[in-house]
């Protein structure tokens, strides 16, 4: 094998992080309303683009490899056991909200959550309105 065969080309996983990073961006910017923020927009869009690129960077970068390694019966089985466990690891990470503590990129994440939970929450209420009953006492704020 020559050295261009051999070296490491990341193009797909670069592309497939970036493409899961403009979707968070655009889902973003066409769901959450001015109602949903307390903040400026740009963070919101800041925030969903940096848990994009963190969601992007564990697909493109752990996700398709492993798919790769998984189908590839010539390599050893523990490559495809490393890449499940460092998946598992970095989605235990991201959903126990550790990009939140980060000084510079938290407050952003922080205002794209808070953002999409009301939005969440103003869908959910519409829904059980759609379902009929008793109405249950407003939240207190």
């Amino acid at each position: 094998m020559t050295q261009a065969e051999l070296s490491l080309n990341f193009f797909v996983e670069l592309g497939v992080g970036i493409v899961v990073m403009l979707v968070f961006v655009a889902l973003a910017a066409l769901t959450i309303k001015e109602r949903h923020r307390d903040v400026e927009r740009w963070h919101v869009l800041v925030g969903a683009g940096i848990y994009g690129a963190l969601f992007g960077a564990v697909i493109g970068f752990v996700i398709v490899p492993l798919r790769a390694i998984v189908t590839d019966t010539s390599l050893p089985p523990q490559y495809a056991a490393f890449g499940g466990l460092s998946f598992l690891a970095i989605m235990i990470a991201l959903r126990s909200g550790l990009i939140m503590r980060l000084p510079f990129l938290g407050p952003q994440v922080k205002a794209w959550r808070r953002a999409a939970l009301r939005r969440a929450i103003e869908n959910a209420q519409e829904q059980i309105g759609r379902l009929g009953g008793p109405h249950p006492p407003a939240p207190k704020m």
